[in-house]
């Protein structure tokens, strides 16, 4: 009996050290995880950052300069603070401090329409980018440039004279799109990620050019889109690696391993009292009938 209620009692005195030492003793290496995450006031400005991009693009759509002025100037001043040096690549940060300087001067010449609305497109993209980057709005662009290519594949084997000329104006709405991506692409790996994609679009270009004035074969044309196909679906493709998203998660505040040894020291004390108030009750255990 002495040995059952021995038992646990141990159990229960090594599992109540282990839980001070994850609580008190682990804190350094908890800091040190902590360090490799994105902070909780960095997520904070991060989240300010798309509420102000998202208001932004909503009062380009609008024409409402006013107020697009009122957001560039706070979008200015979000990404001069300390959160590009928390999350995302400068070359990306650069961007998108071009596009805000754009939409400001383009605002401040009292131009009439909405020529801001591409750069403030694109200053929302980033942003989601970086706010939710597995389910970021840029990743919806799969589809649109495919669908761009198809068209471009389409009006280069027409039947008529015109298929270069053709195919080079349809390459307009896939280099528009590319560079609406630019920006959130950038801001997550850096400016060499979409470098292919930029490369064979201006390749491709050159030779439809080349071919409306009968200086290239219809052989490097196929093979050029064919190329440029490829590079867009590996863009897409190579998006969702792990070793390439950004860490901006939220410091975690749970533990695992203490609320593991908190049941376990519990359980333990639970069974050495039960056992301990047996033994008080009958302490000679129970005697065979002689």
């Amino acid at each position: 009996m002495k040995m059952r209620l021995f038992i646990p009692f141990v159990i229960c005195i090594l599992m109540t050290t282990g839980l001070a030492g994850t609580v008190w003793g682990g804190a350094p290496a908890d800091k040190a995880f902590s360090a490799n995450q994105f902070s909780t006031s960095s997520f904070d400005q991060l989240q300010r950052l798309d509420q102000i991009a998202s208001s932004l693009y909503e009062a380009a759509f609008a024409n409402n300069r006013q107020a697009g002025y009122q957001y560039v100037q706070q979008l200015q001043h979000v990404i001069a603070s300390e959160l590009k040096n928390a999350s995302g690549q400068p070359e990306g940060w650069l961007v998108i401090g071009q596009d805000a300087a754009a939409i400001e001067k383009t605002l401040l010449n009292s131009q009439t329409g909405s020529g801001w609305l591409m750069e403030a497109a694109r200053i929302r993209l980033a942003s989601d980018a970086l706010v939710r980057p597995e389910h970021a709005l840029w990743l919806q662009y799969e589809k649109v440039m495919l669908d761009d290519l198809t068209r471009v594949e389409k009006a280069w084997k027409r039947q008529t004279n015109d298929g270069a000329v053709a195919a080079r104006a349809a390459m307009r709405s896939l280099e528009e799109h590319a560079g609406r991506i630019r920006p959130a692409l950038t801001l997550l790996y850096g400016s060499k990620y979409e470098a292919e994609t930029g490369e064979r679009i201006r390749y491709t270009n050159l030779l439809l050019e080349a071919s409306a004035n009968n200086r290239t074969n219809d052989a490097a044309v196929d093979r050029s889109i064919m190329s440029l196909k490829e590079a867009v679906m590996r863009l897409f493709e190579q998006s969702g690696r792990a070793d390439s998203m950004p860490a901006i998660a939220v410091v975690p505040t749970s533990n695992p391993l203490s609320w593991t040894l908190f049941m376990g020291a519990l359980i333990s004390a639970i069974l050495t009292y039960s056992g301990w108030r047996k033994y008080k009750a009958n302490p000679f255990g129970v005697k065979p009938i002689q």
